[in-house]
C-alpha cells in the first residue's frame, strides 16, 4: 500500500512538474515576444526622433551651433580651475572665460530667437516633453499589463 501511494504521489509530482515546465516555457516565450515587440517599437521611435532631430538641425543649423556653443561654455564654466592653469594662463583664462560667457549669452539669445521664429516657446517645449513622458509611461504600463496578463494566464 505504501508503495502504491508513493507511486501515485510520484506520478502526480511528475505530471505537475511537466505542467509547470510547460507553463514556464510558454510564459518565457510570451515574455520574450512582448519584450521583443516593445524593443522594436522603442527602436522605431528612437529612429523617428533621430530623423526629426536631423531635420531640425538641417532646417536651423545656426540654432544647433548656438546650442552647442552654449553647452560647451556651460561645461567649461563647471570645470574647476587648477593651480597650474592659474600659474601659466590665469590672466588669459579669465579673458577667455569672460569672452566665452559673453558668447554663450549671445548664443543663448540667438537660439531663443530661432526657437521663437519656429514657434517653439518654453510652454510648447514643456508640453512636448510632457507628451513624450506620457507616451513612455503609457508604453511601460502596457508592457507591465501584458506581462501580468501572461503570468496570470500561465498560473491558471
Amino acid at each position: 500500500m505504501a508503495d502504491t501511494l508513493r507511486s501515485k504521489a510520484n506520478e502526480h509530482y511528475t505530471k505537475a512538474r511537466k505542467k509547470a515546465a510547460k507553463a514556464l516555457a510558454e510564459g518565457r516565450s510570451k515574455a520574450v515576444e512582448t519584450l521583443d515587440t516593445g524593443a522594436k517599437r522603442a527602436r522605431r521611435r528612437a529612429e523617428d526622433a533621430k530623423q526629426r532631430t536631423a531635420r531640425g538641425v538641417d532646417a536651423n543649423p545656426l540654432a544647433a551651433v548656438a546650442g552647442g556653443l552654449a553647452i560647451g561654455a556651460l561645461l567649461a564654466s563647471l570645470l574647476p580651475r587648477t593651480a597650474r592653469e592659474d600659474k601659466y594662463i590665469g590672466p588669459v583664462s579669465r579673458t577667455v572665460k569672460s569672452t566665452a560667457k559673453g558668447a554663450a549669452k549671445v548664443a543663448g539669445t540667438v537660439a531663443k530667437a530661432e526657437m521663437i521664429a519656429l514657434g517653439v516657446n518654453s510652454g510648447t517645449a514643456r508640453q512636448q516633453v510632457r507628451d513624450l513622458a506620457g507616451k513612455i509611461g503609457k508604453a511601460a504600463t502596457s508592457a507591465r499589463t501584458a506581462a501580468v496578463k501572461t503570468l496570470r494566464k500561465d498560473s491558471e
